[in-house]
C-alpha cells in the first residue's frame, strides 16, 4: 500500500526517507534495516548504488526502475553523492585526502549539482510513480559538513548557510523535501572513535576528508541544531533522532520503529 503525504501534492504518491548523521553512526544499520523492512512486507527493492557501481551509463533511468508489466519496484535505494558523473567525481576526488584542496564553495556546488541531477533524474520519477525512496543523505550534509569546511577556511557561517541555500539541487531538493528525515546521534562524539578505526582497516577506507573524530565531535552539534531542523520542517519534513550510542542491532531496531511510526501515522491521517 503506497502512503502519499499530505505535504506533496497529487503527483507525488510515494514516501522520500533519508537517513543522515555523523559518519561511522550507523545510518547504514539504519538504512538496511528499514529496507529489510519492506522486503519482509513483500516490496521489492531496486538498489541504485549498486546498479551504478555496475554499469557505465551511471544513474539509472525510469525504465530501469519501472516499466510495467516487465519492470516495477516498490522501493529504490539510493545514496548521495552519487557514485557516477559530478557524484563519483566527489567521492574520489574532492574530497578524498590529497593536496588539491578543493574549497569549500566548489564542494556545495558540486553536491548541489550532483543532488539537482538524482532528484530530477531519479527520486522524483519514482516517487510519482509510487515508489518509496530510501536514501542515505542528504542537503542536511551540506548544510553540516560544508558549513564547518568553510567555518575553517575563515568564512562567515550565516553567509555560507546562505550560499548552501541558494544553490540550485538544494533549492529544488528542499521544494521536494524528505517526508521523513532520520538522524542517529551520539551525546560524545568519540564514542564513533572505534567505529572509524574499524572502517578504516576494513572496506570503508575511501581516504574521505571528513572521517577524523575532531571533525565528526563538531558536526555532531550541528545535526541537533534548531535552525537545522527547523529549515526540514518548514518544509513539511518529520525529523526523528535515534540514539546510536547503543549497539547495532538496537540501532537498526530505532530506525526500524522510527520508520514505521511514521508510516503508521500517515494511515490514522487517511
Amino acid at each position: 500500500m503506497t502512503i502519499k503525504s499530505e505535504n506533496r501534492g497529487e503527483s507525488r504518491k510515494g514516501l522520500f526517507i533519508c537517513v543522515d548523521g555523523l559518519d561511522g553512526i550507523g545510518k547504514g544499520e539504519v538504512e538496511r534495516a528499514i529496507l529489510s523492512y519492506e522486503q519482509r512486507n513483500g516490496k521489492s527493492v531496486f538498489d541504485s548504488v549498486a546498479f551504478q557501481k555496475a554499469n557505465r551509463k551511471g544513474l539509472p533511468e525510469l525504465a530501469d526502475f519501472w516499466n510495467p508489466p516487465s519492470v516495477y519496484y516498490d522501493t529504490i535505494t539510493t545514496a548521495e553523492p552519487t557514485y557516477s558523473g559530478i557524484g563519483h567525481t566527489v567521492r574520489f576526488e574532492m574530497i578524498t585526502r590529497n593536496r588539491r584542496n578543493y574549497s569549500a564553495s566548489s564542494q556545495i556546488q558540486a553536491y548541489g549539482l550532483d543532488r539537482l541531477v538524482q532528484m530530477k533524474r531519479v527520486v522524483i520519477p519514482a516517487l510519482e510513480n509510487g515508489l518509496n525512496v530510501i536514501q542515505s543523505r542528504c542537503c542536511a550534509a551540506s548544510l553540516t559538513y560544508q558549513h564547518i569546511v568553510a567555518i575553517d577556511e575563515g568564512r562567515n557561517p550565516e553567509s555560507i548557510r546562505k550560499l548552501i541555500l541558494e544553490q540550485e539541487g538544494n533549492i529544488y531538493q528542499l521544494n521536494n523535501a524528505p517526508d521523513l528525515l532520520i538522524i542517529p546521534t551520539v551525546k560524545d562524539a568519540g564514542q564513533l572513535t572505534e567505529r572509524l578505526k574499524v572502517r578504516s582497516k576494513i572496506a570503508k577506507d575511501d581516504k574521505a576528508i571528513f572521517e577524523e573524530v575532531q571533525f565528526q565531535t563538531r558536526l555532531s552539534d550541528l545535526y541537533t541544531s534548531d535552525w537545522l531542523r527547523e529549515i526540514f520542517e518548514s518544509h513539511g519534513t518529520v525529523i526523528k533522532y535515534i540514539d546510536a550510542s547503543v549497539s547495532e542491532e538496537e540501532t537498526r531496531n530505532l530506525g526500524r520503529q522510527a520508520y514505521i511510526d511514521f508510516t503508521e501515522s500517515l494511515r490514522v491521517s487517511f
